[in-house]
């Protein structure tokens, strides 16, 4: 505890640090991404000069309830006027210095939200009938590239789909524990 007292490089830990968030069977699989960013971007979707300031930073945006993938990028549609984009860490700090620079005399802005999110993917052949015991949303309907924000039992969740065999999860940092545990008694009989 001493070395963090005089050290300056961050320290990076999640909150499912007590766990061994990388379980694998061919019922249930669950995965922890680590070390990612997390950036808040507001801005007026019908607002030309936002909507070419995005397209500036690589970004497309996305559909109502659609997040668009490009360059290990998943930007992700929250509600009209805000969006989430999940970039790998290294990228963070560039991103956001374009993005004021693009953003700047606009209705628009961007906010560093890294250290709010956990993301866990599940997958296996099991994983949508764990996702029907916390959550009365039809998963198996959620088409690629789709998102949506729900509760996972009492945890709020924006959930999404890259890919067509596994759901992505965000869950804040304050939520996490609470949704590993519902996870691991949901998938119970599948592990």
């Amino acid at each position: 505890m001493d070395n963090l007292a005089t050290s300056t490089e961050p320290v990076y830990e999640s909150a499912l640090e007590k766990y061994s968030t990388n379980f694998v069977s061919d019922n249930w699989q669950i995965k922890e991404t680590k070390k990612l960013s997390y950036v808040l971007i507001r801005g007026l979707q019908d607002d030309e000069r936002f909507l070419s300031a995005l397209n500036s930073l690589g970004l497309i945006m996305p559909e109502p309830m659609k997040i668009t993938v490009n360059d290990n990028r998943t930007f992700i549609w929250v509600s009209p006027d805000e969006f989430l984009l999940v970039l790998e860490s290294n990228d963070k700090i560039e991103f956001i210095d374009k993005a004021n620079k693009a953003f700047s005399n606009m209705f628009a802005y961007v906010i560093d939200n890294s250290g709010s999110y956990t993301n866990l993917t599940i997958s296996g052949n099991n994983y949508l009938d764990v996702m029907a015991k916390l959550s009365p949303y039809d998963y198996l309907n959620l088409k690629k590239h789709s998102a949506l924000s729900t509760n996972l039992a009492k945890a709020p969740a924006i959930i999404f789909r890259s890919r067509s065999d596994s759901i992505t999860i965000l869950v804040r940092f304050s939520f996490a524990d609470y949704l590993w545990r519902i996870l691991e008694n949901a998938s119970s009989e599948y592990t």
